[in-house]
């Protein structure tokens, strides 16, 4: 069963708000940055080692019952971006809404925010183990933008699945070294940044302001 449950919490068509986010996508599209599918996989695999690691860590300690207010302040700690975390934030409400319909404790449990961190808090209330929660956040991701960029860029779904495939070792290797990094005390975890996703997304979230029209929230 973990595995089902697995499969339907990273899945973009869970009702939690993914499908309203490109995970930065849309900013790197509109700078030219990721144009194919091979500047695709260079921006996710870029991803999966930076903050990606982070997430891992952060849903895995959750699931093992670190402290969820803790992890929600190291969260912030690691991301200077106001809109990634306002993001994250919205993302990880949506998630805990969507998923206590499945697992009623998580309405009434620590009202923590952030996605990586509520993510291990439903992998936990799924009865989930920590190295199930680590991978949550790559999947998510990986599926996530092969549903995205279809619209941002005219490329097949298919293929962008096919480049989401191959990177799905790299998300695994990153999901066990955040579980390893639960050993360690909260302030040590790991702390990889990706100052340019986090330049892109101040500059999304001002788009409106500019009048260019955004087709994802983040």
């Amino acid at each position: 069963m973990s595995s089902t449950v697995l499969l339907l919490l990273a899945d973009g068509r869970f009702p939690g708000g993914g499908h309203a986010h490109s995970g930065g996508l849309e900013p790197a599209v509109a700078e030219g940055s990721v144009h194919d599918l091979a500047s695709l996989e260079s921006f996710l695999a870029g991803r999966l080692v930076t903050t990606g690691e982070v997430e891992a860590w952060l849903a895995a300690a959750a699931c093992a019952g670190a402290d969820p207010l803790a992890l929600d302040a190291e969260a912030d700690a690691r991301c200077p971006s106001a809109a990634l975390r306002q993001a994250s934030r919205r993302l990880g409400r949506g998630l805990r809404r969507a998923a206590a319909a499945s697992w009623p404790s998580l309405a009434t449990g620590p009202a923590a925010e952030h996605l990586a961190v509520v993510q291990g808090l439903v992998a936990r209330a799924a009865g989930l183990s920590p190295s199930d929660a680590a991978r949550l956040p790559g999947a998510a991701l990986l599926a996530g933008a092969a549903s995205a960029i279809a619209r941002l860029l005219p490329l097949d779904t298919a293929d962008a699945m096919a480049v989401a495939t191959r990177l799905s070792p790299l998300a695994d290797r990153v999901a066990e070294a955040g579980v390893r990094f639960t050993m360690l005390p909260l302030s040590e975890g790991p702390a990889a940044s990706a100052p340019l996703l986090e330049l892109r997304a101040e500059d999304h979230a001002a788009w409106p302001e500019r009048g260019k029209v955004r087709l994802f929230a983040s």
